[in-house]
């Protein structure tokens, strides 16, 4: 019997002060896995060799050398497929009448009991498709994949109609070669004529109907530079060439009259971190920078929600950032009041659950959108099931969105600007 190393259950103290270096999530990678030992008696001079370079240290290493110097995984696209990416909303149930919903979760894939809980509390709600805007923990190797995703009792949730997966940051610390190879073929739209998931073709996909379109981007393969230069010249996130060509020439995004709702993994505006403009910028070249649509995002671990924002060469969006789906919100990226007042921030969620290591620790959530014909509702709920927030908008038939109401449920989220 050979030594094997297995991702065992995770705590969310495993992530606290977690940074966005691959040498450190390489290392916490290794950190905690399970070591299964040959008995002493069964050993012989070559396992005890193996035993010392398979070390959590020259394992670390050897991952993380690898991870840096070794090719991305192909970009995946559309070309040549008889899918094109397009896919009409429809109901998983024959019983629900026209709303369709969709549940959303950022940087949830952390194998805690934390994630496993939001897991089973967007299962409750049943919403027909299930997106998650990507980072998994802590490299999106083979092993996390299938703890999250794969295996028959992980908790992420997959809809009825359909499930997806954005690509993240987290998953190209392993060139992105599981996120493609392993998770991408188990989601996707749902069959019921196959009884089962089609598979997702791409990093990339779109869910409409005939008002809305729900655009979700990756910009997480760009999101890791070249070594040592990367610190000199920081990735932009910018959309691969592939994707361009898809919203100009497939979904002929210039001409469309729908609302638009775009999902990525990186953020636009932060009043707490920085900001990744570059795909906003690409998005004004092909729709124009006054055109006003919705945008929800992750990266950042929590909960805030902004007004009308346009940075000078990009598009004009609401953005909401809800990547607390399952890492440890903490709160050691404070609040920046001349961010803050620039990217028009309504609120966010500052309340603390508890305390690791001294430091505080805010709630997990997620959220659940309902799309009615012209009339898009988003209600956001913490681990606790607790309902926070509702907004509805709606489109008339130029385009143009318009926000009905924005109903603040919990009176202890931070309110800035209302």
């Amino acid at each position: 019997m050979d030594e094997k190393r297995e991702v065992v259950k995770r705590e969310k103290e495993d992530y606290i002060d977690l940074t966005r270096s691959e040498a450190q999530n390489h290392y916490r990678t290794e950190a905690t896995k399970e070591e299964v030992k040959i008995p002493e008696k069964q050993q012989t001079a070559v396992n005890k060799i193996s035993d010392f370079f398979e070390s959590k240290f020259f394992s670390w290493f050897f991952h993380y050398f690898k991870s840096r110097f070794g090719p991305r995984h192909d970009f995946q696209n559309y070309k040549g497929s008889d899918d094109n990416g397009i896919y009409k909303l429809v109901s998983s149930s024959s019983d629900s009448g026209k709303e369709i919903s969709i549940g959303i979760a950022g940087d949830w894939a952390t194998d805690t009991n934390e994630s496993d809980r939001i897991g089973v509390l967007i299962e409750k709600k049943k919403p027909d498709y299930t997106i998650h805007l990507g980072d998994t923990y802590f490299v999106g190797m083979k092993e996390e994949m299938k703890v999250n995703f794969i295996n028959e009792n992980s908790s992420w949730y997959r809809g009825k109609s359909g499930s997806f997966s954005l690509m993240g940051n987290h998953e190209m610390y392993s060139r992105g070669i599981s996120y493609f190879r392993d998770l991408l073929p188990t989601l996707g739209i749902y069959s019921k004529e196959e009884k089962k998931y089609l598979g997702q073709k791409a990093s990339y996909f779109c869910l409409e109907n005939e008002h809305w379109r729900i655009i979700s981007l990756d910009t997480g393969y760009n999101s890791v530079g070249i070594p040592i230069i990367e610190y000199i010249f920081k990735p932009k996130c910018e959309f691969h060439d592939d994707i361009l060509d898809w919203l100009k020439n497939t979904l002929d995004l210039k001409n469309d009259k729908r609302g638009l709702v775009f999902m990525t993994h990186h953020q636009y505006c932060s009043a707490f971190e920085e900001e990744y403009n570059k795909p906003a910028e690409q998005l004004a070249e092909i729709i124009g920078g006054e055109r006003e649509v919705l945008w929800y995002w992750g990266h950042e671990h929590r909960l805030a929600v902004y007004g009308k924002f346009k940075r000078e060469k990009g598009i004009t969006a609401y953005g909401r950032c809800i990547g607390n789906g399952g890492m440890p919100v903490e709160f050691k990226n404070k609040l920046k009041e001349d961010k803050a007042k620039e990217c028009k921030l309504i609120l966010h969620d500052e309340r603390k659950n508890t305390e690791i290591k001294k430091i505080d620790i805010g709630f997990n959530g997620f959220a659940i959108m309902k799309i009615n014909d012209a009339v898009l509702k988003t209600e956001y709920f913490d681990i606790n099931n607790k309902h926070l927030l509702t907004e509805e908008w709606i489109v008339d038939n130029t385009g143009k969105i318009n926000l009905v109401k924005m109903d603040v449920i919990d009176k202890e989220l931070s309110v800035v600007n209302f």
